[in-house]
């Protein structure tokens, strides 16, 4: 729904695909001091129509700000699918949606790549949110319940809206606005809307006293820093698979086979 050109430069010759990474640092640019030749790092590239590279390639070239160290212990799989859809969650609950403790949360499709396969459950109850809701489909219901889930509604037994009549909350992250929140509530996306943005947003929040916000995610080594951190203390990335890049057409069929449980990831080194 969000043209390429958006996220990339369509107009580089060749283009090459591919957002997230980690990978060995080789050399450094003059004045930088939180890296060294050898480090483990990992991030993804920024979602611009700036952005000319792409990670399914031998070398990137990233600045020190938009990539962080790996923690000891973690491999460089986990590492490397870890880092959009976290942070997504992170900027959008943190700072979007103000989540803080004792606030509450719905997470709509808490089963997708932002929500329990990867990150927004756990990442909600790591910020302490008073009550963290899901709404995913039966295969996802008892995951999203294993990470720490107050509350799992299976969209496919259950009218959504219906079921959340008598619900609200400080806090909705989702696609869609059919969700019933506080005054003073906001409302998250990670897909624009026109009533996300000034004066429609001013008038809307006067008008209802709620806020609907979106986000476009921004690597940074601060958040990839405190997901290191949380990784090391036992939040989860689920790893579908690994294909060394020479495979690569059988793992664009796995990612689009709608079989997948979690990320499927390109080796690149010594993947030829």
């Amino acid at each position: 729904m969000i043209p390429g050109s958006l996220l990339h430069n369509l107009k580089v010759t060749p283009l090459d695909a591919g957002w997230y990474f980690s990978g060995i640092v080789e050399n450094i640019a003059e004045g930088v001091d939180n890296l060294k030749v050898g480090d483990a790092v990992h991030g993804h590239l920024q979602y611009s129509s700036k952005t000319k590279q792409g990670t399914l390639t031998d070398y990137i070239t990233v600045p020190a700000s938009e990539c962080a160290k790996i923690p000891e212990g973690i491999n460089m799989d986990v590492a490397a699918a870890v880092t959009t859809e976290a942070l997504t969650a992170i900027q959008a609950m943190r700072d979007k949606g103000g989540l803080s403790k004792g606030k509450s949360i719905l997470i709509i499709a808490a089963g997708g790549v932002v929500g329990t396969q990867t990150q927004a459950v756990q990442i909600a109850k790591v910020l302490k949110a008073g009550s963290v809701h899901a709404v995913c489909s039966t295969k996802d219901a008892s995951n999203a319940t294993k990470l720490g889930a107050d509350l799992v509604i299976d969209r496919t037994k259950k009218a959504i809206t219906k079921a959340l009549d008598a619900a609200s909350y400080d806090v909705i992250f989702d696609t869609t606005g059919k969700y019933a929140m506080k005054k003073g509530g906001t409302f998250v996306s990670t897909i624009p809307n026109i009533t996300d943005y000034p004066p429609f947003s001013w008038i809307v929040g006067i008008a209802t006293g709620k806020h609907s916000k979106s986000l476009m995610v921004k690597c940074n080594r601060q958040d990839l820093e405190l997901v290191g951190e949380w990784m090391k203390a036992g939040m989860t990335v689920p790893i579908d698979s690994v294909y060394d890049i020479k495979d690569i057409d059988d793992a664009r069929e796995r990612q689009e086979s709608g079989k997948k449980s979690g990320r499927v990831v390109i080796k690149v080194a010594d993947g030829w």
